[in-house]
């Protein structure tokens, strides 16, 4: 069997990241890297991996069709805190990254080669709920979804969204994104498909009573309101309490009749992909000095 190419975005970020980590050992695939800034650090340790670094940036739409380039499928993921953090406001941030989406989107849909698309998104808190809550960094991502369908429809007819719950391995490298590995093993089984590949739920009760007996540390939840949270976080913390009212008010996440996958459904099995209690483990060295 001839190799693929997967090209990745976003690949020196966490999820970009992750997913090379992941793909970069699985065979008949090998992983291009693109990223705004080749001389990087990060970028420069992919290359000294063997892994092919390519130059694109979302504001180009150009740069992308140029870098996806042969490639058979396409990993995409945008980045909605990187304009928050630069000073936007949060729906300034989204429309920012909705309009990176598309250039992403649009970019891929000119590939000749392509054969999945895959997308990572949320649900839409705005449209679940039909206004009464919205979550920009969730909503304008999903809206990208709807104008893929729309704008798309070639595109769309080899798309694969994912959902990727809450993941404690934001803070290092760790193989939390191996279930993309799953998605573009089913291929045709998962095109114009949502699918929830998160294999665990935990209150932030639970995880604080694990992370505290894991590091032997006292370890104290303390609840508090959303006005409490924006008042300790500013625009952060406001944009992450809107998320955790969307987790209360949606279990499960907006599964749509006939279009929604879960780890069952691509046999992802929950023993090669580490929980929270492993991630936990993994981190330990990170907690106890």
């Amino acid at each position: 069997m001839s190799t693929k190419i997967l090209a990745v975005t976003g690949a020196t970020g966490i999820q970009g990241g992750g997913v090379i980590n992941v793909m970069k050992s699985t065979s008949n695939w090998k992983v291009r890297a693109i990223t705004r800034n080749p001389k990087s650090d990060a970028a420069k340790k992919l290359a000294s991996e063997g892994i092919e670094v390519v130059q694109a940036s979302f504001d180009d739409e150009e740069s992308l069709t140029k870098a996806f380039e042969g490639a058979s499928a396409i990993y995409a993921v945008t980045n909605w805190w990187e304009h928050l953090f630069s000073g936007k406001t949060q729906d300034e941030a989204g429309i920012l990254e909705e309009e990176q989406g598309m250039k992403i989107a649009r970019a891929a849909a000119r590939t000749p080669s392509l054969e999945h698309y895959l997308w990572s998104t949320t649900p839409s808190a705005k449209r679940v709920f039909k206004g009464e809550l919205v979550t920009p960094h969730m909503d304008y991502k999903a809206n990208v979804d709807e104008r893929i369908r729309k704008e798309l429809p070639g595109l769309a007819a080899k798309t694969t969204y994912l959902y990727f719950g809450y993941y404690p391995q934001n803070l290092v490298w760790y193989p939390m994104l191996k279930p993309t590995e799953f998605v573009l093993a089913k291929g045709a089984a998962t095109f114009g498909k949502y699918t929830n590949v998160a294999l665990e739920k935990w209150t932030f009760q639970q995880m604080n009573e694990v992370w505290g007996e894991i590091t032997g540390k006292r370890a104290v939840y303390v609840p508090c309101s959303a006005e409490s949270w924006e008042t300790l976080w500013g625009p952060t913390g406001k944009e992450l309490a809107l998320q955790f009212k969307f987790g209360e008010m949606c279990d499960p996440w907006e599964e749509k009749d006939g279009l929604f996958l879960g780890p069952s459904d691509l046999d992802i099995n929950p023993k090669e992909v580490p929980g929270f209690r492993e991630t936990i483990i993994g981190l330990k060295h990170m907690f106890v000095n």
